[in-house]
């Protein structure tokens, strides 16, 4: 009995040891290779996917860093965007499209920091066909006393043109200045400024210079409004605006309370406002600071010229210091760096201004 047990349980280990050899076998193992394989390949599609929406999360939160600091991001201005939406429909037509280079919420937004705070001196650096004058202009025609001041260097004859041609029933509250930067016109526009629009040529140091020239000038806990803070940032931004990181690196470093656009989307908040800290001029070394690196640009002698004495005329000798070792760095870097300097000349030079019609 047990023999054939024994043999029973031989013969079924033959059979067995018989099984594994058939051809079968090949064909299992290929497809256990194959499922190996697609699954290897979909941890690392997975992944890959996981650490670029990591990698966003990190822009995201580098570029707003602000926002996400309840000491720093005002919670009383959320949804300006809305405020108020009525006066900017008055104005919100295919005109209006064609004159203003913002988008999204944008428009709205800037109508509604000015119906929020009302402002009776405002200045506007930055001009180009006057999109952005249209809707401040539009915002303030029932506040009394309110004017807006607008400078722009260049001397094109389109600056303002929407202003002067399209929303001429606007102009009344509305004073331009052109073909200088806001050093030669902010003695003649004068003190007590309580709002400032920023929007110019974005590379460095352009708007950290439009800040320091303008500073002076304002009234304590001043509103800021700047455009173009957001989608210049080399992680996350386009290639062609990786190097349009004045606006970006200026407004992160102003102390006061942020406020954007509403929307959860990093890049809807390409524009925001800042309600100015008491005292900016203890922090004038960090602004001044800013300055700091490689410049996109150097701008013309007589500028840099004009920037200088005002700097001694408005700030200490720390300040006149790291201004003078900055342009002396950088003048040298821009003379000896043309490739570095070309790409950026070629697009502040090919400024496309709308059609006259």
């Amino acid at each position: 009995m047990k023999f054939k047990n024994y043999e029973i349980v031989q013969f079924n280990s033959n059979i067995n040891n018989e099984r594994i050899n058939y051809p079968e076998k090949d064909f299992s193992s290929s497809i256990f290779t194959f499922i190996k394989i697609c699954y290897i390949l979909l941890s690392i599609i997975i992944i890959i996917i996981l650490f670029k929406k990591m990698n966003h999360k990190f822009c995201e939160k580098e570029i707003f860093v602000e926002n996400r600091n309840p000491e720093n991001y005002s919670e009383n201005y959320l949804d300006l965007d809305k405020y108020e939406i009525n006066i900017y429909n008055n104005i919100n037509n295919k005109d209006l499209l064609r004159c203003s280079r913002m988008w999204g919420n944008q428009k709205e937004f800037v109508n509604g920091v000015v119906r929020k705070f009302r402002p009776k001196k405002i200045l506007e650096i930055g001009v180009a066909e006057g999109g952005s004058s249209i809707i401040i202009l539009n915002a303030i025609k029932d506040i009394e006393d309110s004017h807006l001041f607008s400078i722009d260097l260049s001397t094109n004859n389109m600056i303002g043109y929407c202003v002067k041609n399209i929303f001429q029933n606007l102009s009344n509250k509305w004073t331009l200045y052109t073909g200088n930067i806001p050093a030669k016109f902010m003695k003649e526009i004068g003190n007590n400024i309580d709002m400032v629009f920023i929007d110019t040529v974005h590379f460095e140091p352009g708007e950290i210079l439009d800040f320091l020239m303008v500073l002076p000038f304002l009234k304590e806990e001043a509103i800021i409004i700047m455009h173009d803070i957001g989608n210049q940032i080399s992680k996350c931004g386009p290639a062609n605006s990786r190097r349009n990181f004045a606006p970006y690196k200026i407004f992160n470093i102003i102390r006061g309370k942020k406020f954007y656009p509403s929307g959860n989307y990093f890049l809807t908040k390409d524009i925001g406002g800042i309600k100015l800290e008491k005292n900016q001029f203890k922090f004038i070394h960090d602004y001044f600071r800013t300055l700091g690196g490689q410049w996109d640009y150097f701008p013309d002698e007589t500028h840099i010229d004009l920037m200088r004495k005002y700097i001694k005329i408005y700030y200490d000798n720390d300040c006149s210091l790291m201004f003078e070792e900055t342009v002396k760095f950088n003048r040298e870097f821009v003379k000896n760096n043309p490739a570095y300097v070309k790409p950026v000349y070629d697009s502040v030079s090919k400024q496309h201004f709308l059609e006259k019609k």
